[in-house]
């Protein structure tokens, strides 16, 4: 595997001794590109300059073509560097800085995306942006721009004052909306109202391109579940099955595409990034937990055996993400010509038998691997059981992965954030419950945790950071870092019911409240209080394809009340949640993870506390049965946590069952316990 993205350059600016790989690829550039940092913004204050931010990421294909098309030119860069103090971000590294200068260019054009070019004023304030621009409108932008600052400096300027006070306004939290209970009632009438913008034949939301939301699929599940609501289930699975048989999920490597450039997720674009995956593997696993489909297990092998092969490293982490592109074209590497399948026939023999080759298949003259049929279909074809024809797929897939081995693979982004590791070991922790391999991908997830708590924590003992490269750590970390870290650790503790990473989980949390959270406007946000090198200190509220911190933070907080019975940790989710409820039952496409909470106390949090010698034992049998809609707490012994106090007698093992803070007379049974929550599903059911 490529380690760089693309052939070293000389270096020729500011950017050769930074460790990304994005940056790296830049430094070649006749540019006179700057990292962030104070040099850039004394040098455009000292010359009277607009600054151009410039942010993108290693497996951009549109970065890589704006690249060739103007950042490489010579006559491009002289304007650039005449006209500009020019500052490149690699938007993973600094996440921050881009949610400064997204939100202010998609509040300037209404559009977003990478590559992100914000111009600014020497003091940082935004005025002008886009995305990718060709390379005569990006020649007539500068100039046109350069004038514009030259006539009319104060103009400019006011602008960009007016545009920060936006912003700042933007990442505010709604007042209380209203004092009214959660209910379900409510969420189905809020997904019948954005049931117009879900695509109820491909799955996904309306129109092109397509992006995953594992988010969305995991509350839909979840929601119909709890509500008895047979469309929902249906279009969750839907997307999950459509997903998985198209050319968006590398059907002989394993793991996903960012996203499908059209409606009917066939075609993808090329990238693969950790996150995307870490989700998604979560969401097959309560799939298969929930539905028993074969596919969606086997789908979550593919991510697992990705991961592994070709993006984890020998610390016991994880790298970011794999170019879209290789040999400078996008998608060479993973589709498949007519001549070179015609040269090998095994090849032919494994791809015609499992995959189209004809139009439906057919992408730019090449075919890009699309399932002709489920394994139930493929079983019944053949007339041999499902266990044989999946057996057979991963043998045509094996032999056709190493005919792919053999040609020049996308490039590496091979540093470690922080989020995306700890997404990855919350995924595989919940997967070694949902999932035959259990002691092996619970094993796993402690390893990622422990290279996170090693090298980027300094075993617990130093501040925590955003990224990791060859062992040096990057910036101080943001409130992604501090959510999703907390979150794998609940999961730790729900896979293990080890009480350790509960204590972890908690005393991050007080550090992020101590770094981030502002008590007066009752918010998280997403840099800490020592962070300062930004207009405005950004928020992230709506969920995206990564769920916003925010609302992990929420998630978090509200398990840990239950866990440890701090109301102040129930206050603040409470908070947070009822500042966006609003928004939350008018697009909850767009505010899932919100959703689920929501759901969760409509639910009245649901829990099941299990002590005694046989507590662990019958944990595992009830939570493989009802995996997605309980709080789940056991010990064999004494316990500290609320959930258990005082629920531990000598030689007895017992099951609680609990809602809305009361709890049910105990139980002696596995199956009792079953037949009881069955009951509460179905009252939930009839409530809706």
């Amino acid at each position: 595997m490529n380690s760089a993205v693309h052939p070293e350059k000389t270096p020729r600016n500011k950017l050769a001794d930074c460790s990304s790989p994005y940056l790296q690829q830049h430094a070649g550039n006749p540019v006179h590109w700057y990292p962030w940092g104070e040099e850039a913004w004394t040098k455009a204050r000292s010359e009277n300059k607009l600054v151009l931010v410039s942010i993108g990421y290693s497996a951009c294909h549109w970065c890589h073509v704006m690249e060739k098309e103007s950042f490489e030119d010579d006559e491009v860069a002289r304007q650039m560097n005449r006209g500009f103090v020019c500052i490149k971000v690699d938007r993973e590294e600094r996440p921050d800085v881009d949610h400064v200068y997204m939100e202010a260019v998609q509040a300037m054009s209404r559009q977003g995306g990478w590559p992100l070019n914000c111009f600014t004023t020497p003091d940082g304030l935004p005025v002008y942006g886009g995305t990718y621009y060709p390379r005569a409108q990006w020649m007539r932008v500068m100039k046109e721009l350069a004038n514009l600052w030259q006539d009319s400096p104060e103009e400019v300027k006011d602008y960009g004052q007016r545009l920060k006070q936006g912003l700042e306004l933007s990442g505010a939290l709604a007042a209380l909306d209203s004092d009214r209970s959660p209910d379900l009632r409510s969420l189905h009438e809020a997904l019948d109202n954005a049931k117009s913008r879900f695509d109820m034949v491909q799955g996904g939301t309306e129109g092109a391109p397509k992006f995953p939301l594992p988010g969305l699929i995991r509350f839909l599940m979840r929601y119909a579940l709890s509500s008895g609501d047979e469309q929902y289930r249906r279009f969750a699975e839907l997307q999950l099955e459509r997903m998985s048989r198209g050319g968006i999920c590398d059907q002989i490597g394993g793991g996903f595409a960012r996203y499908s450039v059209d409606a009917q997720w066939k075609v993808p674009h090329f990238e693969k990034m950790l996150y995307d995956n870490a989700q998604l593997l979560d969401c097959y696993a309560e799939a298969y937990a929930l539905y028993g489909k074969r596919e969606y297990a086997e789908t979550a092998k593919g991510i697992l055996r990705w991961l592994q092969r070709e993006m984890r490293h020998e610390q016991g982490g994880y790298y970011s993400a794999l170019d879209a592109d290789s040999e400078g074209e996008e998608g060479k590497f993973y589709t498949w010509s007519q001549e070179e399948l015609e040269q090998d026939e095994t090849a032919m023999k494994h791809f015609a038998q499992w995959y189209h080759l004809d139009a439906k298949g057919s992408w730019e003259g090449k075919y890009i691997p699309l399932c002709k049929t489920s394994f139930a279909e493929a079983a019944q074809q053949a007339q041999c059981s499902e266990d044989e024809a999946v057996e057979a797929w991963n043998e045509a897939n094996d032999y056709l992965l190493t005919v792919r081995s053999r040609r020049v693979a996308p490039g590496l982004d091979d540093k470690s954030i922080c989020s995306w590791n700890a997404m990855l070991a919350g995924a595989l922790a919940k997967a070694s419950t949902m999932l035959p391999e259990a002691k092996a991908l619970l094993a796993e997830a402690i390893a990622v945790m422990d290279f996170v708590n090693r090298e980027m924590n300094a075993h617990g003992e130093g501040p925590l950071l955003h990224s990791w490269k060859e062992g040096q750590g990057g910036a101080q970390a943001f409130l992604e870092d501090y959510a999703h870290c907390i979150r794998a650790y609940i999961e730790l503790y729900k896979a293990s019911c080890d009480e350790h990473f509960l204590q972890l989980a908690k005393n991050l949390t007080l550090q992020a409240i101590d770094a981030c959270y502002d008590a007066d406007k009752g918010i998280f946000f997403f840099t800490s209080s020592e962070q300062s090198d930004l207009i405005v200190r950004p928020t992230e509220l709506n969920d995206n394809v990564i769920p916003s911190s925010n609302a992990v933070m929420a998630h978090n907080l509200m398990d840990l009340y239950a866990y440890f019975g701090l109301s102040h940790f129930r206050d603040k989710a409470l908070r947070l949640l009822q500042g966006v409820e609003k928004a939350t039952l008018d697009h909850p496409e767009g505010y899932f993870r919100w959703a689920e909470i929501y759901l969760d106390l409509s639910l009245g949090m649901p829990e099941v506390a299990i002590s005694g010698n046989k507590a662990i034992e019958w944990y595992q049998a009830l939570r493989g049965q009802f995996p997605l809609l309980f709080r789940w707490a056991a010990s064999r012994g004494e316990s500290e946590l609320s959930l258990l106090q005082g629920r531990f007698a000598a030689g007895e093992s017992r099951i609680y069952i609990c809602e809305k803070q009361a709890c049910k007379q105990p139980l002696d049974s596995p199956e009792r316990a079953a037949a009881e929550m069955e009951e509460m599903i179905a009252s939930w059911q009839k409530s809706s």
